[in-house]
């Protein structure tokens, strides 16, 4: 079985738009945020779903929903919550410097290297277990618990859909850079995907391959 399975990352938000973490935590698209989303409708207004699922976190549903007035799918929305973004725990909400801060005093990295930079030292599943590790609360997800709830999410999407079917999905831009790092042996420098950008991917018994990245200018 192979599914062609379209994910999109939804929209900017204001917390985007200022660099800040976001997982859990719910902002408002942007005027470019949502100008994203049509942009991305615009792309995939040929397509026809199968089925079409979301994240059930606000930013995803919203940019959800700007793709599918561009698109002649009578497939309905649906929202899963194995679909949400990583959940940054204390960290979420606050500045990308915060969390690279807290993560580099205890991993006994540079004092002054960025998120990103620390991003690139680490496997994805190392940086959400250090998040985890470094969260005072307590609250942040672990690699193990964020990853069995994401694969949940895509074992459902395969029992729900047939061979050749075209799916589409909104999410988030942490959850596709690990996907990209995991399957497709991407840096985490080039694995984060623009707000609103369409990357194509195979999926065929639970494995994913990553067939389009950030355009999918040579499909047309």
């Amino acid at each position: 079985m192979s599914i062609n399975l379209y994910i999109v990352r939804h929209g900017q938000t204001y917390i985007n738009k200022y660099d800040r973490v976001q997982g859990w935590t719910n902002a408002p698209l942007t005027p470019k945020g949502i100008n994203d989303g049509e942009q991305a409708g615009e792309r995939l207004a040929n397509l026809t779903f199968n089925n079409v699922y979301s994240s059930d976190l606000a930013r995803a549903v919203e940019t959800a929903n700007i793709i599918l007035t561009h698109n002649d799918s009578t497939a309905q929305l649906q929202t899963l919550t194995d679909f949400r973004e990583f959940f940054f725990g204390y960290f979420d909400g606050i500045s990308n410097s915060v969390a690279a801060s807290a993560i580099a005093k205890d991993r006994q990295l540079p004092a002054d290297m960025t998120f990103n930079e620390i991003s690139d030292t680490m496997s994805p599943f190392a940086l959400m277990d250090a998040i985890h590790d470094v969260d005072p609360t307590g609250d942040a997800e672990s690699a193990d618990i964020f990853w069995q709830r994401l694969m949940h999410g895509f074992a459902t999407i395969a029992q729900e859909n047939n061979d050749g079917d075209n799916v589409l999905l909104i999410a988030h831009g942490q959850l596709l850079s690990i996907l990209g790092q995991y399957f497709a042996q991407l840096t985490a420098s080039k694995s984060e995907p623009k707000n609103g950008s369409v990357n194509l991917w195979e999926l065929t018994d639970n494995q994913l391959a990553l067939k389009s990245f950030n355009d999918l200018t040579t499909f047309w």
